[in-house]
Order: structure tokens, then sequence, then C-alpha cells
């Protein structure tokens, strides 16, 4: 998994931070996730045990509200001040060359480079998300997910100075994308091959049997790959159109080797048979994560 450090300023965003930060431990676990400089011990140099967090990060999230910069009519702008928390964090993952992303919250925009120090001016460059607190909430985190994922599955820019208990650039998105892998596309694979032959070659059983696994086999990996990783909707597609093809495929060539029959379909019917079959399991799937997603959002919506 990757280590994420969210840099907020508690008096600009601190509610939707919290937000983000459930979500992202619910998508990592908790020990991925760093967030609040509250967490340092009594009697530490902050500045040191940012440098130190720093050290085991992989991204950084930098949620940027309305007074990210800290304006303030008696101090200034807190920005401009060397010992802000919030400059600190960016200004040492600046330096360490770590992944920044830069999520505007609420329609926020990004400072303009004369608003911020000079040690933080690429931090402008840099492409930034948008994340409301609104109905879009969740979309626009499956998005950030992503991003994240696909910034930790192949980033040159990570810093090459890591703890060395903690795994490589890349290592973590890349097992974390193999795990999802076996457990939502090979796992319904096997079940419906094994389905297939019980039924069809071992059995020959009525086909509706194999209908009804069909579709309920991939219907609760979709379920599974939102309720468990809350992976959006590219995601679960793209899984799904796997899932169908694999299988069908998976299930044509164990019938002709079973009963010596070509396995290419031969005639309109058996195309057909095969294309329904690769629609049902692909269907199945999106509708098990839909569902998913639907109830989710019922329990917020209670929640709240």
């Amino acid at each position: 998994m990757p280590r994420i450090l969210i840099s907020y300023r508690r008096s600009d965003t601190s509610a939707i931070t919290g937000r983000i930060f459930d979500r992202l431990t619910a998508q990592y676990g908790e020990e991925s996730v760093f967030m609040d400089v509250d967490s340092i011990p009594i009697g530490t140099d902050f500045r040191s045990h940012i440098q130190q967090t720093l050290l085991q990060t992989d991204v950084v999230v930098a949620v940027i509200g309305a007074n990210w910069l800290g304006r303030d009519g008696a101090d200034g702008v807190r920005m401009h001040q060397t010992t802000d928390s919030v400059r600190v964090e960016i200004e040492t993952a600046l330096d360490r060359k770590i992944r920044i992303v830069p999520v505007l919250v609420d329609g926020a925009k990004m400072p303009a480079n004369s608003e911020l120090p000079p040690s933080l001016g690429n931090f402008v460059f840099l492409n930034a998300a948008d994340v409301a607190t609104g109905r879009d909430f969740r979309s626009h985190m499956d998005r950030l997910i992503e991003a994240i994922d696909q910034s930790t599955a192949v980033d040159p820019f990570v810093a090459p100075v890591r703890s060395a208990r903690y795994s490589r650039p890349g290592t973590a998105g890349a097992k974390s994308q193999l795990s999802d892998g076996l457990r939502y596309l090979v796992v319904p694979l096997v079940l419906l091959l094994v389905a297939h032959h019980l039924i069809v070659n071992a059995y020959d059983l009525n086909t509706n049997y194999l209908w009804t696994v069909a579709a309920l086999v991939p219907f609760a990996s979709g379920f599974v790959l939102f309720w468990v990783k809350r992976s959006g909707e590219a995601k679960a597609l793209g899984f799904a159109v796997a899932l169908g093809v694999v299988a069908v495929v998976g299930m044509t060539v164990s019938q002709s080797l079973n009963s010596g029959d070509p396995m290419m379909p031969q005639t309109r019917f058996e195309w057909w048979d095969n294309i329904n079959f690769t629609a049902l399991i692909a269907l199945s799937f999106l509708a098990g994560h839909a569902m998913a997603r639907a109830l989710h959002a019922v329990s917020n919506r209670k929640a709240t």
C-alpha cells in the first residue's frame, strides 16, 4: 500500500479533510495514512518529525481551501512564516521530490506564484484534483484514489531515500493491482470454469444452472469490489469485460477438450450463445458493483 501524508490547514479545510482521511484509510488502511500534526509526540521538533514521516511517504495529498495560505489580519500570511507546518510539509516534499497531489476543495483555486514563498515556486505547476463536499464527493474521491494508485505504480519522482522497512517505489501499487486481480478476476473465473465443467461436462445438467451461476458469481465479485475496495466504475468495467471474455473462452475450450468439438463456434446460434454468456457475466459484475455503491450511499445518508 502507498504511504500517504495529508497536508492541510485546520482553520481552512478541517471538516472535508476528515472525510478525505476516512475515505483514504478505508482504501489503504489506517497505518498507511498520516494526517494531523496533533499526532506528533509532545516535545518533538515538528520539522524533524515531518521530515521523518516524509521519508516513509509515497504521496503527499495537499488539501487546499479558500484560506490555504493562512491569511490573518494580525499575523499576515502564515505560509510566509518559516515555522508554518503546512509550508514545512510542502517544502520538504518538493525538496525530496515526493509526489504531491494538490486537492482543491469546494471550488478553491491554486495559489498564484507571487502568493507563495520562493521555496514553493514549483508547487503552482502541479496538476490539481477537485473534491467537492456534495453528491460528487464519492466520484471525486474515486478519481483521486485512481491518481494515487497510478502515481505510486510508476513514479519517477518518488524520493530515492526511504526507510528500509518499506517497499521500493511502485512495489506497493503493483502488489495492490496484482492482489485485486487475483481476488476479483481470477477467483470468480475459477468458480465459473469449475461450475461449467461440473454442470456441462461432468453431469450434463440443464444449462439453466450455468446461467444462474454466471449471474450470481460475477454479481458477488462486483459487489465486493466496491464494498471492500471502493473501486470506481472504470476499474469495475475493466474487470467485468475481462471476466466475461476470458470465462467464455475458457468454457469453450473446456467443452471442446471434453467433447472433441471444434473450439470456435460453428453456427450462428453458438456465436449468439457465447455473446449472451459474455454479456451476462459482465453486466452481472457491473450490477453487483452498482448495488454496493447504492447501499453505501444509503448508509451514508442515514449516517448524516
